[in-house]
């Protein structure tokens, strides 16, 4: 789920955004492009290795990370570029006290971290911990001394940021701790928001200020997006949501929470959360279909193939006017279908999925790991080709649903390649790892023989 759907930035939080963020570039102000001469100093830039290679080498220095998450049609990236990562002292800078790497946030890995930090507009650059940790970021382009001085005040700890989080620890005040707690929704950054989401909500715990509850909505939609709702917030949730069913978010936390209880493997408190919330919002509202997925994957991971499935065509039935939800949701039927034996009905649910989502990558990912479970090798291969294209061979997860596509038709040399590319994606992924190795051994052991 995505937190930017949840989140709500307030006219005051967005007023602190702007004071945090301040040193952003007006259009009149951004440095003109000049040509590079070949002896030109340049940032030396870690590109094209993964990120868990940056942090590693960040460790080893003992150095933070200077991440810069551009996108190649980015005009102001380019102009960032040619002057300000070509200036001397900002190079000096640079090589002096970070590990400077830059990612492309529509491509591999640059995806991930885009989405993993919330980036929204280009140039960001971000500074983080040598483990990833966020300090603080440069939002546009910065001429080379202001980028100097500001991103100095970062390393230095003494950011508009970092200035307001030491504030905040001195001087508590519900108002400005739900301000930052905003700012700090909209980069994704659990580990310092939470905390103080936490504290507002124990000292309002009737959620009387509409902005604690703005601030809890946050926490939730957070959590639920990493998959992992802490069990406080998930008690909170449990005795907030019947006080909350004239509140337009009731669902998302019905959903949220019905969600956790399925990760947790608890059924019977699944199918009384979703029950419960069906009664307020309604079997053909907006959030029933979600509601019922969360509740089929309860029973799923609670061994009952046949009341998920039956559960599945009710959020089906549900999602009729969503036709990307429905696809999903009938790729996830036609899953347990397939696993139950039942292949003609996987079959059915499968080619329906496909007609509704022929043009999505995950969709057509998916589609060909149902095939593989049908034995349709030659489908899966199909899919999975079409899902690489589609993503212009980009996207890890069809690339590894490739790989085990073109190894169950015997093609081990495709598949390495394949899992090879997946790793390369999705460094991060010990699977992808592991099997990209497995091929090779296979092919040198063939060739021996």
């Amino acid at each position: 789920m995505l937190v930017t759907r949840f989140s709500t930035m307030t006219a005051m939080a967005a007023g602190l955004a702007a004071t945090l963020l301040a040193g952003g570039l007006r259009a009149a102000d951004a440095p003109r492009p000049a040509a590079p001469s070949p002896q030109q100093p340049h940032v030396a830039f870690v590109e094209g290795r993964p990120f868990a290679e940056v942090l590693r080498r960040a460790r080893a220095e003992k150095k933070p990370v200077m991440l810069d998450v551009v996108a190649a049609w980015c005009g102001p990236c380019k102009i960032m570029d040619k002057t300000t990562f070509s200036d001397p002292d900002v190079v000096a800078w640079t090589k002096d006290k970070v590990v400077a790497a830059r990612v492309d946030a529509e491509k591999g890995e640059g995806r991930k971290l885009g989405s993993r930090y919330a980036v929204r507009s280009f140039p960001t650059v971000i500074f983080m911990d040598a483990n990833g940790k966020e300090i603080d970021r440069l939002l546009g382009a910065h001429p080379a001394a202001d980028f100097k001085k500001y991103g100095s005040g970062i390393l230095a700890g003494t950011s508009g940021l970092q200035n307001a989080l030491e504030n905040v620890k001195k001087k508590w005040t519900p108002e400005e701790a739900q301000q930052l707690a905003q700012v700090l929704a909209q980069r994704n950054d659990l580990p310092r928001m939470g905390p103080i989401a936490r504290r507002l909500v124990q000292e309002d715990p009737d959620l009387t200020n509409p902005g604690t509850l703005d601030v809890f909505f946050n926490l939730i939609a957070l959590e639920d997006y990493v998959e992992k709702v802490e069990a406080e917030t998930a008690d909170l949730i449990s005795t907030y949501l019947p006080r909350l069913s004239s509140d337009p978010r009731y669902g998302v936390l019905a959903i949220v929470l019905s969600r956790e209880l399925a990760r947790r493997g608890d059924m019977a408190g699944a199918r009384s959360t979703v029950s419960a919330a069906l009664k307020v919002v309604g079997e053909t509202s907006n959030f029933a279909a979600d509601l019922l997925a969360a509740q089929a994957l309860a029973e799923q991971n609670a061994g009952k193939p046949d009341a998920a499935a039956a559960t599945y065509k009710r959020a089906i039935a549900a999602a009729a006017n969503n036709q990307p939800l429905r696809a999903s949701l009938q790729l996830d039927l036609a899953d347990i279908q397939a696993s139950s034996g039942k292949v003609q009905d996987a079959r059915t649910n499968l080619q329906a999925a496909l007609e509704l989502g022929r043009g999505d990558v995950g969709a057509l990912t998916r589609a060909a790991r149902v095939s593989l479970k049908l034995k349709a090798n030659q489908d899966a291969v199909s899919h999975a080709k079409s899902a690489v294209g589609l993503s212009l061979g980009e996207d890890a997860a069809a690339q590894a649903v490739l790989a085990a596509a073109l190894a169950a038709t015997g093609d081990e040399v495709g598949a390495a390649a394949a899992w090879k590319r997946a790793s390369e994606i999705d460094p991060d992924n010990p699977e992808y790892q592991k099997r990209q190795r497995e091929p090779k051994k296979k092919v040198a052991s063939s060739k021996a023989s």
